[in-house]
């Protein structure tokens, strides 16, 4: 696959499986966030095709039941967290309906002050917004570009249980990230990126530990 200017995609399969993890990694550059780019049809090749979920990626029906979270989020700072919410839920099959819902739900991501505007939230407060959002209707795939980004160790933790029990109801991960360490701790199979390509694959019982992991990655990352 093609996208302009001369950046090239692949050819490569992903193969994901309900309640499993695969983490994407590779250096800044690689072709990660792009990839995903594709596979949600927020860029289009210029030559070759691209599918996510069997179904062409410029079609709206292979987003249903896929929550995506960008790697860089930027929220209108006069809205509010409820709002976002609301409206999120609004465009797909969210069983959220209530303001109770709302509030219930966004507690459980350690969110407080819902009713007030956004420029008064820190990064990580954003970024758990985020999350909550893309988590909202992801029955099939939750794709994370850097999910980590902000977040404080209790964040961390809190997303770590999330995934766990996202993957206990059978839905897929993708998660786009150069930070080892949380590849350890969440991913179940690692792939490699490198310009543009898959340079390595490999689920992760077969690394020891993290030193065994970190010498695949740089062996594969170029």
């Amino acid at each position: 696959m093609d996208y302009g200017s001369g950046t090239r995609i692949g050819p490569l399969d992903l193969d994901v499986n309900g309640n499993s993890a695969l983490a994407l990694v590779g250096v800044n550059g690689a072709g990660k966030t792009t990839l995903l780019h594709m596979l949600l049809g927020l860029r289009l090749p210029t030559v070759g095709q691209v599918s996510l979920l069997g179904i062409p990626s410029g079609r709206p029906e292979s987003r249903q039941g896929v929550g995506y979270l960008p790697e860089a989020v930027d929220f209108p700072e006069r809205s509010r967290a409820l709002d976002l919410l609301r409206l999120h839920a609004g465009l797909t099959r969210s069983a959220l309906k209530s303001e109770q819902d709302f509030e219930r739900y966004l507690e459980d991501f350690g969110l407080e002050l819902t009713d007030k505007p956004l420029r008064i939230y820190s990064k990580g407060m954003k970024q758990r917004l985020a999350l909550a959002i893309a988590m909202m209707d992801c029955r099939r795939l939750l794709i994370l570009d850097e999910p980590n980004s902000g977040l404080d160790p209790v964040g961390i933790a809190m997303l770590r249980r999330k995934l766990d029990g996202l993957k206990s109801q059978g839905v897929g991960l993708i998660i786009s990230t150069h930070r080892l360490a949380e590849v350890m701790q969440v991913a179940d199979r690692a792939v490699v990126i490198h310009g543009g390509k898959i340079s390595g694959d490999s689920p992760m019982s077969e690394f020891a530990d993290f030193n065994a992991f970190e010498k695949f990655f740089l062996e594969k990352a170029g």
